[in-house]
């Protein structure tokens, strides 16, 4: 089966209410079908606006994937994406290396620098240094999965000397995921990431980023540009209907036949090689665990090794 992870309905969004049952559940299955990492949302707290609609009841991803970890035994499991400038990155670090230990070295640390200026204004940091924070909170992270003692010194935090313990089981540290399309996204996955994530994107555009990707990467001298695992929307409702036709057919939107087609273009026409599965437009639970029998006996055998 080609390389691919599922996200977790820790929100709303799939259409039915996120429950404790439902991610268990969800989580059991995508392992025992033989994804390689599970993935859950983040959002803390949001406004009215339609944008926010499905991100009103969203389980924490930190202590819900310690949950997960208790539950599960192989799976990796991962941030997708963890809004880094909404929290203390001391702290943070100190979770997501005690998280590491509790899996056994199977974290996975997915981050993104968010868009909701409200949501920031509610948590009392300013949207306008979103960029610089998540930037100077991925070299914070770094130094506190050093050896202690560990030092800091930047624009938002410093520190001399001090410990901060466990650290993570994976060395140097938990493999860290940069998603989003925009340039300043890019530069940070080219310095930071082992795997960039975009959002569903056209052909084109993808292509267009991976080359810059790859050009940024050559010009402060990283050797080997990170992996892609593009997001790859798939419409549940309309797996089991009738052929979607017409050229403005979005990818994941179909047949089973028309979904591991559109996944094969991704591959041959950007070489893509891995994909992260959001379903969307779920009715239920039922329909979601269905999903996973589709995909996994229907779709994935159908795109090419």
């Amino acid at each position: 089966m080609v390389q691919c992870s599922f996200r977790l309905p820790n929100a709303d969004y799939l259409g039915f209410p996120a429950t404790t049952k439902a991610i268990l559940e969800t989580a059991l299955k995508a392992e025992d079908a033989g994804f390689d990492a599970l993935f859950v949302n983040d959002h803390v707290i949001v406004d009215d606006s339609p944008r926010s609609e499905p991100w009103r009841n969203v389980y924490d991803p930190l202590m819900t994937l310690a949950y997960v970890a208790a539950r599960t035994s192989r799976i990796r499991l991962g941030t997708s994406v963890l809004i880094m400038p909404y929290r203390n990155p001391v702290v943070t670090a100190k979770m997501v290396a005690t998280l590491d230990q509790l899996s056994e070295g199977r974290a996975i640390v997915g981050i993104g620098a968010g868009w909701n200026e409200a949501e920031y204004a509610a948590l009392g940091v300013p949207h306008g240094e979103r960029g610089a924070r998540t930037n100077e909170y991925l070299r914070i992270w770094k130094a506190c999965w050093e050896p202690d003692p560990v030092t800091f010194h930047g624009r938002f935090f410093s520190f001399d000397d001090m410990h901060v313990s466990p650290k993570p089981v994976q060395q140097p540290h938990p493999p860290i995921w940069v998603g989003g399309s925009g340039r300043p996204s890019l530069r940070r996955a080219a310095r930071f990431a082992e795997v960039w994530q975009p959002t569903p994107t056209a052909l084109p555009d993808l292509i267009a980023n991976q080359a810059y990707l790859r050009g940024y990467s050559a010009e402060i001298g990283r050797e080997t540009p990170p992996r892609t695992r593009m997001s790859f929307r798939i419409i549940v409702s309309s797996i089991t209907g009738v052929s979607a036709s017409g050229s403005d057919r979005p990818p994941g939107l179909g047949t089973p036949e028309q979904i591991a087609s559109d996944m094969n273009r991704y591959r041959q026409e950007a070489g893509l090689e891995e994909f992260q599965l959001n379903c969307h437009e779920c009715g239920n639970l039922q329909q979601l665990l269905d999903t996973i029998d589709v995909l996994t006996q229907e779709i994935l055998p159908k795109v090419d090794d």
